[in-house]
């Protein structure tokens, strides 16, 4: 181990700080900001959204699945929705593969929608910008140091939020935590978007006939054989979520670094067998990759309480509730 010193430039404080732009994170900066504290947002990328505008391109969780598709979910992200609708940027499709009723929307157009919301209640911004440390006082965490081009930068909060999305702040903080190296995590996904399709002559393949095809072709590499295809807002493209790396702790950088070349390889095997095998796509091609593989889960905080297998079968309710989503 290498020690060393260097200079950390003060930033000052906020009310409010967020630390990560991801649905979660965005949502709780404009929600406080709505209240009127003064909120800034520190974000790795150069755009907020996080898994939103990085890998997908629906949200799920607003109904609850099944039969009926009441819907459940409303605040903030309803502003998100009716903004994305309004400038015909979403559809809102029927619950094909058991998740409940999905609104699909341009993730492109997602991200200026983010940005102007968060200005519009005077949010302050800090993209390229990556957490390092944290600072803990009196057993409360009371700021975080943070790296971007102009160096390393100290600021302090009265409220920190965590919407990392691995749990960073919480971990560098002591949080005890299961990882990968306890219990297996879920499988990461590079999507991808397929461009010139026949849209029309692809969406009447079903998701059975899909899985038929994968499992009876030879001559193709797909670990997963079964996935999902989907329609886009945007004319002629149609949107999948069909690859898989299993065995990754998205927190060991070597791994990850191997899962995001993995995906990539499988996203245009996948996009091969679909312009050979796939009626609607025989004169499509691979148009865009996710940013990022997408991570399902890394961390879990070990906190007060944790859900049984009980309390999801029962819907189970409890008096501390602070959000609600239409699938567990």
């Amino acid at each position: 181990m290498v020690n060393y010193t260097t200079k950390i430039n003060e930033y000052g404080r906020t009310q409010v700080l967020v630390v990560g732009s991801g649905s979660a994170g965005a949502t709780a900066a404009l929600t406080a900001a709505s209240l009127g504290a003064k909120v800034t947002l520190i974000e790795r990328y150069g755009f907020m959204g996080g898994i939103s505008t990085q890998v997908l391109d629906t949200f799920y969780g607003f109904f609850i699945p099944g039969n009926s598709s009441r819907k459940v979910v409303g605040g903030i992200p309803d502003l998100v929705v009716e903004e994305l609708v309004n400038r015909k940027a979403a559809i809102f499709r029927p619950n094909t593969y058991g998740a409940g009723q999905g609104i699909t929307y341009d993730p492109e157009l997602l991200k200026v929608i983010w940005e102007e919301l968060a200005l519009s209640m005077g949010i302050q911004i800090l993209f390229h910008s990556l957490v390092i440390n944290v600072i803990v006082e009196n057993e409360r965490l009371t700021g975080v140091i943070f790296a971007n081009k102009a160096g390393l930068h100290q600021i302090k909060a009265d409220v920190i939020i965590d919407a990392s999305g691995d749990a960073d702040l919480a971990a560098l903080a002591g949080v005890p935590y299961e990882s990968a190296q306890d219990q297996p995590v879920q499988s990461l996904t590079t999507t991808f978007k397929m461009i010139n399709v026949d849209v029309h002559k692809a969406k009447t393949v079903t998701k059975n006939q899909l899985q038929v095809l994968m499992e009876s072709t030879s001559g193709y590499d797909l670990p997963r054989k079964e996935g999902s295809a989907h329609i886009s807002p945007l004319a002629n493209v149609m949107v999948t979520n069909m690859t898989r790396v299993i065995n990754i702790d998205p927190n060991n950088i070597e791994a990850l670094s191997a899962a995001e070349i993995e995906g990539r390889r499988q996203a245009f095997e996948y996009a091969r067998f679909l312009v050979d095998q796939v009626p609607g796509y025989e004169k499509a091609s691979l148009g865009g990759l996710s940013t990022q593989i997408g991570v399902r889960e890394s961390r879990r905080i070990i906190g007060q309480y944790r859900l049984s297998r009980s309390d999801v079968l029962k819907a189970a309710k409890f008096s501390d509730a602070i959000a609600l989503c239409g699938a567990p």
